[in-house]
Parts: structure tokens; sequence; C-alpha cells
């Protein structure tokens, strides 16, 4: 099936898998960023991004190959390491969210580069482009990557969709959500699951240091133009999807890495949403006020 549709695209094959595989990732970052967003952990899902460098250096010194399925792993259990590592700092030494973050970010890059370095140093031939987690590199993506993509994506959306109710809820209105009987530690632990999943999906591809703007940028342009739920997940990830592939196809042929380039474009749309949007945006409420002051009796 995937070969049917990288076939059907007037691209060249190599193209074709970026462009493919971006637009799946960007999709379902988009998709899954309002948890982030809407809860106020946009930094959270930057620390469990950074955190994912160790887990593919740990993972490569235990394995000793570079096997993408067995390093995706490393990271997601490095970046669930960082979620509880976070969570830990904030209820046992009793630290502001905020520094929390910058305790684990800080601690899990030094980390992670510091393992890379050594790795790089070691003289193992198989470790060459495992610094390419740092900033990503979509380039190198497969059909393989894409499969891995869309079976992960689908299983984290289908559970968006099954507990749509609960996570809404919990979103807007904890308390209820407490009082209706749902622990809220088991609504915390699902959402930052489903963070982790996209972070460890997109930091192939963006690269651990970015992979928040991906996270961050489709939603805020989203939330623009509408103010449901239901309708923000979709469209947030529509946004990401389009920016993933255009910005694939812009840095293919601009020969410049794909992750900077897509992060690029994708804030630059979130920028013009947020300026143009016809309701909510900047421009709009200007014009509003105008007219309000101009309304006012004796103007």
């Amino acid at each position: 099936m995937i070969g049917t549709v990288l076939e059907a695209l007037p691209l060249p094959y190599p193209d074709a898998v970026v462009v493919v595989g971006t637009a799946v990732v960007g999709f379902v970052a988009g998709a899954l960023g309002p948890l982030a967003v809407l809860r106020r952990r946009s930094m959270f899902g930057d620390a469990m991004s950074h955190g994912t460098l160790a887990g593919v250096a740990v993972a490569f010194l235990v394995t000793g190959a570079k096997v993408p399925e067995l390093l995706l792993l490393g990271a997601a259990i490095s970046a669930a390491l960082a979620a509880l590592a976070m969570i830990a700092l904030e209820r046992t030494a009793r630290l502001r969210p905020d520094a929390a973050i910058g305790v684990v970010l800080s601690v899990s890059l030094t980390l992670g580069i510091v393992l890379l370095t050594h790795i790089g140093g070691s003289g193992n031939s198989t470790q060459a482009g495992l610094n390419t987690y740092l900033l990503g590199q979509a380039a190198g993506m497969t059909e393989r990557d894409i499969a891995i993509a869309l079976v992960l994506g689908a299983v984290a959306l289908a559970v968006v969709v099954m507990g749509f109710r609960v996570l809404r809820s919990a979103t807007f209105d904890p308390g209820f959500t407490a009082v209706a009987g749902v622990p809220t530690w088991a609504v915390d632990l699902v959402s930052t699951g489903l963070l982790a999943m996209a972070v460890v999906l997109g930091v192939r591809t963006v690269g651990a240091i970015l992979m928040v703007a991906l996270l961050v940028a489709p939603v805020v342009a989203a939330r623009q133009v509408t103010r449901r739920l239901s309708a923000l997940v979709p469209v947030s990830g529509l946004v990401g999807a389009i920016c993933g592939a255009t910005g694939g196809v812009l840095s293919g042929r601009a020969e410049l890495p794909a992750g900077p380039v897509i992060v690029l474009l994708v804030t630059a749309v979130a920028l013009a949403s947020v300026t143009f949007a016809p309701r909510r945006g900047v421009l709009a409420r200007l014009r509003g006020r105008r007219a309000a002051f101009s309304e006012e009796p004796g103007r």
C-alpha cells in the first residue's frame, strides 16, 4: 500500500519517501499537540524530546547495532523516564514545574550529548548517523520508517478517539473529571504516553532539539480558526502534515536539512494565522476595537 502511494506521487522515489514520511509524522505530532498545549505542558514535551537522545545512545550501546526499532524503543523509554523524573521532582521535591522541566531538560540533553560523543570516539563504524537524532535527518527515511509511523500513529489516534471525552474533560475541567471518578493520575499517564509516542516518531525526522515546535506550532495555528477540541485535533494534524510534506520537498530542492526547514515553515504558518485569522487574529481584533471605539457616544 505504501509503495503504491509512493509510486503515485510525481516525485523521485527518495523525495516521495520523505514527503509521505514527514506528512505522517507531522499529522501525528499536530494531532497530539493539543494534549501538550491545552494542558500547559509544551515545555514538558520539549524535555521529553531532549531525553530521547540518551535513550538512543544507550540502546545502541546495549545492542551494538543501529536498528531503527530498537533505537526508537530506547528513545521511548528515556522519554518516559524523563516524564517520570519531572513529575517526581514536582511532587516529592516540591519544585515548580518550570524548575523541574529545566533540570530534566538540561541533564538529559547533556547526558545524551556525552554518550553520543563517547560512541563517536569509540571507532565503531556502525555508529555513523546517530548524531542525526539531534537535528533530524528526513532524507534517511525508508518505507519501513513510514510503516512504523503509521502503525504507532494509528494506535495513538485511536486512543485519543476512544478516550476523547475523558481527555477533553481533564483538559478543560480537571475537577469534574476527578469528581466523576476518573483518576487524574491515569489521565496524566495516558496523555504523557501519547506525547512520548509523538516525540519518538518525530525525533528521527525533526530532531530532539526542534521536536517541540512540531507539537506546538500546528496547534497555535489551528486555534485561531476553531474553538472546539473535536475540530482542533484534525485541523492541527492537517497543518502539521502539510507543513511536514512541504518542508520535506523544499529541503530536498534546496539541499537543506528537513527538520529546520519544517520547523521554520510551520512557525511561519502559526505566525500568519495569529496575525491574519478572520476572527481571532491580531488584525481582526484591532479592527474590532476601532469599530467599537468609533461607535462610542460622542465620537
